[in-house]
């Protein structure tokens, strides 16, 4: 009666908690992708603001300027369009967030994300705690009857002889 559940309702709270522990850990993988996934999308938004302002300087100037200045920073600016086509693939509505405001909701999640696991080895825990007790009453319940049929055979055999 560890976890309030009386002997005959172990079986079914034992499958109870189970089913709770793995929606849990479906819950887990899920946070686990979406911070992968942020993760992804902060590293390239960081990589876009270091490489922004090569595209900014690009756009202010003219001419001969502007010419001097892509072939002296071509690199930096190839790998700004590609960087720039990365965000625009990820955000095609135009709305891009801020690293500081990914970072945060990283951040959040990786602190939901702890909860949960905390949640889940609880759970996890219990299922197999009850399914343990479960399987020493069967054990027990299975060692009584072996005993009283072994006791029934002995009066059996006895008032026979």
């Amino acid at each position: 009666a560890e976890y309030g559940v009386e002997p005959d309702q172990i079986k079914q709270a034992a499958i109870s908690e189970y089913a709770h522990s793995r929606g849990l850990l479906s819950e887990l993988n899920n946070m686990k992708t979406e911070i992968e996934d942020l993760q992804v999308k902060l590293k390239v938004l960081r990589k876009y603001r270091k490489l922004k302002v090569y595209g900014e300087e690009l756009k202010a100037l003219s001419g001969s300027a502007a010419k001097k200045y892509r072939k002296e920073y071509s690199a930096e600016l190839t790998e700004y369009g590609q960087i720039r086509t990365k965000v625009l693939e990820l955000y095609p509505s135009g709305h891009i967030p801020t690293v500081e405001s990914l970072d945060k909701k990283i951040n959040a999640l990786i602190q939901e994300r702890s909860l949960k696991d905390q949640q889940f080895r609880e759970a996890d825990k219990r299922a197999r705690d009850l399914a343990d007790a479960q399987r020493t009453i069967e054990e027990f319940l299975r060692q009584e009857r072996n005993e009283q049929q072994q006791e029934r055979k002995r009066k059996k055999n006895g008032d026979l002889e």
